[in-house]
């Protein structure tokens, strides 16, 4: 069974985005070479989608070539890895959890985070029920209750649409941004964030 210190469960907009800020703080002294995989069945309903009013995305940029992007973005870190396949159950074992996927494969993390989406729920195993999303303007659509900042139960968060968010690319993204900023303060002792900055130039 391969370990890693977090499993995300959807390669989503919220999954990617937390993957990404997690994998980016890989130089940190405190990050401590943690590995972080993101598990992804392809079937993030962004990929039926084109952009226009989303910051910072060029206009008319379909959903595909997004992911694509993101994915691109997240496995640029070392620390960071990428798993396509469908995820059908999770259960705590001890500190861990075990999650197997629908082609007999099986992973180990410390922490689960749950980027599923907000239209369905097909895992089995965890200590948690989806209730009716908030926001979600139609009433088939779902969220996970949570403390405020994402975390369902120990060691257990919840990113993108899943937390409750509008169906909003840039909310989905700062959900599962926050999800990971509150795993790096954890990780780094006090209240933390990752800032990109440029490369110092030489004369």
């Amino acid at each position: 069974m391969d370990t890693y210190d977090i499993i995300i469960i959807g390669g989503g907009v919220g999954g990617l985005a937390c993957g990404i800020t997690l994998a980016s703080a890989h130089a940190k002294p405190w990050f401590q070479q943690r590995r972080v995989l993101v598990i992804d069945d392809g079937n993030s309903d962004l990929e039926k989608a084109q952009l226009f009013n989303v910051p910072g995305v060029t206009p008319g940029t379909t959903g595909t070539q997004a992911l694509h992007t993101m994915r691109m973005q997240f496995q640029q870190y070392p620390t960071a890895t990428l798993h396509t396949g469908h995820v059908c159950a999770a259960q705590r074992d001890g500190k861990h959890w075990n999650v197997h996927t629908s082609d007999d494969c099986a992973f180990k993390a410390d922490v689960l985070v749950l980027a599923t989406g907000y239209k369905r729920w097909e895992l089995s195993g965890l200590p948690c029920e989806p209730q009716p999303h908030p926001r979600g303007g139609k009433s088939n659509r779902i969220c996970l209750s949570h403390d405020g900042v994402y975390n369902v139960d120990q060691d257990l968060y919840v990113a993108g649409l899943l937390g409750g968010g509008s169906s909003q690319f840039a909310i989905a993204a700062g959900i599962g941004t926050q999800v990971a900023v509150e795993l790096l303060s954890q990780w780094a002792g006090k209240r933390t964030h990752v800032h990109d900055v440029p490369e110092p130039t030489t004369s």
